[in-house]
């Protein structure tokens, strides 16, 4: 993939990430939110609201920004759990365990995927190939851990509602698309981003301004910042801190699993990669294993995934146990770490 650079700076990385806001605005601006809830309530009565939960989740986050799938969704969940009296922490733990997990399946993802995937140069395919038995495997240990939390909802249930537009889903299934091809053809990541994000105004562009509305600057200045301070730090530092960085950076086990989860439960995991990718660099071949670890790092602590956060806020602002939340998601996320040790 060909990127460009100012000094340490790899600009390709924050075009290509400005492109995935814009397709995360796109989706949310289709009404992505009523398609899913309309996903959830066909699901539900087969196999529960919290697998329906983590079924949706996993199938969702590999494809849009794992941030805006909780801002989607955890609202709907604590409304579902008021309405029919139960307590909505295990939903959204389910919710966030599974979006961490998933998101680390494809390039585009989440953010740090995003760096990993233009800095390595890896194709898409190349990356899932790497990723996906361990992400299944994590999937697995975290759902066998929520059973016990599954018997606790029981009760009434929404009768399922017809899906209405299939256009989010149509919108996901073209960006995936675009990103493919570009892969095939050898383009720079934010090449397929650029035309997936223009690619939603067929749908979005007789209403720009809810689009504008949807599209989370904040949180990308946000990343923006965090990325940048980072490559600074790494730039400043290589020579010091390069000896500890580097294993880590090849992958090297029980290392690597342990540094990054650590790290990442300070400084959260998308400024970890960036600090790896800046001091050391990623290969092509261990940016997949990289990307497993710093995705399910995000489950073994509020701080490592700003997804965790996003969740956490908007149940405190419902006054939910804060402190319950964290402690079952950190359970599950300890099981679910597993087969990033290996």
């Amino acid at each position: 993939m060909v990127g460009f650079a100012i000094g340490p700076f790899d600009l390709s990385v924050y075009v290509s990430l400005a492109f995935f806001f814009g397709i995360a605005a796109q989706f949310r601006a289709m009404d992505g939110y009523s398609f899913l809830r309309r996903v959830l309530a066909s699901i539900e009565p087969r196999v529960g609201i919290l697998f329906a939960v983590s079924l949706v989740t996993f199938v969702v986050s590999p494809f849009i920004l794992n941030d805006v799938l909780v801002l989607i969704l955890t609202p709907a969940l604590i409304r579902y759990s008021k309405h029919h009296g139960f307590d909505a922490v295990p939903l959204i733990v389910a919710e966030v365990t599974f979006t961490n997990i998933s998101s680390s399946l494809t390039p585009i993802g989440n953010p740090q995927n995003i760096i990993l995937w233009t800095s390595s140069g890896i194709g898409f395919i190349r990356f899932v190939e790497g990723t996906w038995a361990p992400v299944l495997a994590s999937a697995v240990l975290a759902s066998v851990a929520l059973i016990p939390l599954s018997r606790r909802f029981r009760g009434p249930r929404d009768a399922p509602s017809p899906l209405g537009s299939y256009t989010p889903a149509l919108y996901l299934a073209y960006v995936t698309v675009a990103v493919l091809l570009a892969d095939f053809y050898g383009l720079p990541s934010y090449v397929p981003l650029a035309a997936g994000f223009l690619g939603g105004f067929a749908a979005t562009r007789r209403d720009l301004r809810t689009l504008w509305k949807e599209f989370d600057v904040r949180s990308l200045l946000i990343l923006y910042a965090f990325i940048a301070s980072v490559t600074v730090a790494a730039y400043a530092l290589a020579g010091y801190i390069a000896p500890y960085v580097a294993p880590a950076a090849l992958g090297e086990q029980p290392y690597s699993g342990v540094f990054i989860g650590v790290l990442s439960n300070l400084m959260s995991n998308v400024p970890v990669t960036q600090l790896l990718v800046n001091t050391t660099g990623v290969s092509a071949h261990v940016a997949p294993k990289i990307a497993v670890e710093a995705g399910l790092a995000g489950n073994l602590g509020p701080v490592a995934s700003f997804a965790n956060l996003l969740a956490l806020r908007m149940a405190a602002k419902e006054g939910l146990s804060v402190k319950k939340a964290v402690g079952l998601q950190v359970l599950v996320g300890l099981v679910a770490y597993i087969p990033a040790l290996l």
